[in-house]
């Protein structure tokens, strides 16, 4: 689902960016770049992924960005769970200055259904990166996507699978029922398994045999094209 165009216009007055501490990326000397940008109108803060959903509550920031140049891939989208199930409406951004598969990048934001946007090359000019960021804070379509990606639809997708098929593949990947697949994405148990069988059609997964497990297979062709890959063919 693509955010709604929101027709009243909001400045930016907090932007909160996620590291790990012990392997820090550029989150300093971007949030150094927008303040000064912003000529002070602007409150940037870095702070460290561990226990960070109490610290987002207290700095109440319009925009949380995840830096994946720092984080592991799948330790960002943790933390962009964590901070979607107790802040719903918060605007997340992933951002990362190495170049990403096109399948991790709609994976990562279909996770979060929307308000979900993928910021790349984020340390080049901050005026017209914050310009982009305020667009995607303010829920408009008229993005740049060179700069900033924004959450797709069963429609727009340009990767191998849907958002949907995304969000399935993932939840079954973590061991999720079929139950608790069709609750989290909306869909009959039936169309859970339609979607596993097709989404593991596009991904080649190896048929089951007599010491596997096709759904086991599935589940890890996924988690490694996701959260493992550099193929930016995919």
């Amino acid at each position: 689902m693509i955010a709604p165009i929101i027709s009243e216009r909001h400045s930016l007055d907090r932007i909160a960016i996620i590291e790990n501490t012990f392997h820090p990326g550029m989150g300093l000397f971007i949030a150094r770049g927008f303040d000064e940008e912003s000529n002070e109108t602007l409150v940037t803060k870095v702070f460290d992924s561990e226990d960070v959903l109490e610290k987002i509550e207290i700095f109440s920031p319009d925009v949380v960005i995840l830096d994946l140049d720092s984080l592991r891939r799948i330790d960002a989208l943790a933390v962009a769970l964590k901070i979607r199930k107790a802040l719903p409406e918060q605007v997340i951004i992933f951002m990362a200055g190495k170049a990403n598969p096109i399948f991790v990048r709609e994976g990562m934001i279909s996770a979060l259904w929307d308000r979900a946007y993928w910021l790349n090359e984020p340390s080049r000019n901050p005026s017209v990166v914050l310009s982009e960021i305020l667009r995607a804070y303010n829920g408009l379509q008229q993005i740049r996507p060179s700069f900033i990606e924004a959450a797709i639809d069963e429609t727009n997708f340009v990767g191998l699978l849907s958002p949907q098929q995304h969000r399935v593949m993932r939840l079954m990947a973590l061991g999720g029922s079929n139950s608790e697949i069709a609750h989290q994405c909306r869909i009959s148990e039936k169309a859970v398994e339609r979607t596993i069988s097709a989404a593991s059609k596009l991904l080649d997964v190896t048929p089951s045999s007599a010491t596997t497990n096709h759904r086991v297979n599935a589940a890890n062709k996924y988690m490694r094209a996701l959260f493992y890959s550099d193929n930016l063919e995919m």
